[in-house]
């Protein structure tokens, strides 16, 4: 049996797969937060405890976490299923029907759930069907993947990732609900004006 790594303050052990089903162990430096203040961040920057640490903090819908859950267990990075994956690897096949499906959710429940991690910086829409989860966040392929993931993320643009704070879903669902009743009022405001009715013409006698 190999001698397992040893893991110093501010180091964890990473564990890749070596395309034959088996694993390796190696050790490298938390870079934790440093994805969300710049995006020039690269290679890995995976902190599975960061990320868990985040959502235990937030107070949002349970319905959330659930499709968050759902989207990254779908984020399949195996080598192993290339024949019978769905999506690229690094990407997520799936839409609000699928995952209503999975999650037993409503329709609202699961768009608003999506609304917000999009809005966050979390997940983008990469074409109609295919998602991508922050590389930053979530995937954890060979170092060149991991490099390539980024690149694309940066380009399309995708949205800017944030961290946010416990209290960030009340205040973003709070911003949406008055952007809202703004809209609406304004529409309220809006004149109408009537359209003149045309008179009907008469026919002339002969």
């Amino acid at each position: 049996m190999e001698q397992l790594p040893i893991v110093r303050p501010g180091e964890r052990v990473v564990a890749r797969a070596d395309g034959k089903g088996g694993l390796i162990l190696g050790v490298e430096k938390i870079k934790g937060r440093e994805f969300a203040a710049s995006a020039e961040c690269s290679g890995y920057v995976l902190d599975a405890r960061l990320l868990m640490d985040v959502l235990g903090s937030l107070k949002m819908p349970g319905s959330w976490f659930q499709v968050w859950c759902k989207l990254v267990a779908l984020q399949n990075a195996n080598r192993t299923d290339d024949q019978i994956r769905v999506a690229a690897r690094g990407f997520v096949k799936t839409n609000q029907r699928d995952l209503q499906a999975r999650c037993k959710l409503s329709a609202a429940s699961v768009n608003e759930a999506s609304q917000f991690f999009t809005h966050i910086g979390w997940m983008r829409t990469a074409k109609r069907g295919i998602l991508q989860l922050n590389p930053w966040l979530t995937v954890a392929g060979t170092s060149g993947e991991q490099e390539r993931w980024q690149t694309l993320w940066n380009s399309a643009p995708g949205p800017a990732c944030v961290i946010p704070h416990p209290d960030y879903p009340s205040e973003w669902r709070q911003a949406r609900q008055d952007e809202k009743k703004a809209a609406d009022k304004a529409r309220r405001k809006e004149r109408v004006v009537p359209l003149r009715q045309r008179r009907p013409t008469r026919k002339a006698s002969a």
